[in-house]
């Protein structure tokens, strides 16, 4: 498991003074970072390997102001081009929203997915999701 923390900023918040729902995504996707280096250590965006293909957030709980966040990544599937991170929001003890988010190994020059190496695999299980067990390594 993959943490980060960080405080939640005004301008993440709505006219209802909770976080702003759009919020969220953008907080997977920083929570994620560690994911990507596993595939360019550098972070070089001219030699990224990978595409989003599909992302699902579920909101439990509201979050709020002046209240740190964590964001909890777990991988929860492994396929041959394509993989899925499973994250969590907590705060103040609460799990306040999950996610999913499917990832491919994109190739952009021949515009097509390519195989996730037996090293990247390896390295992806290393955060993998043990509390979830209907899902399985593929």
């Amino acid at each position: 498991m993959l943490k980060e923390n960080f405080n939640v900023r005004f301008y993440e918040t709505d006219a209802l003074a909770h976080v702003s729902n759009t919020v969220v995504a953008g907080w997977f996707e920083t929570g994620r970072e560690p994911i990507f280096r596993i595939f360019t250590p550098s972070l070089d965006v001219h030699n990224w390997p990978l595409i989003l293909a599909s992302y699902k957030i579920d909101f439990l709980a509201q979050m709020f102001l002046g209240k740190a966040v964590e964001i909890r990544t777990y991988v929860s599937r492994i396929g041959g081009s394509s993989f899925d991170t499973y994250q969590e929001v907590w705060q103040d003890g609460k799990k306040c929203a999950t996610g999913t988010t499917t990832m491919v190994k994109f190739d952009y020059k021949a515009n097509k997915s390519i195989a996730i190496s037996d090293n990247e695999s390896k390295q992806l299980s290393e955060h993998w999701c043990e509390s979830n067990n209907e899902k399985q390594l593929q």
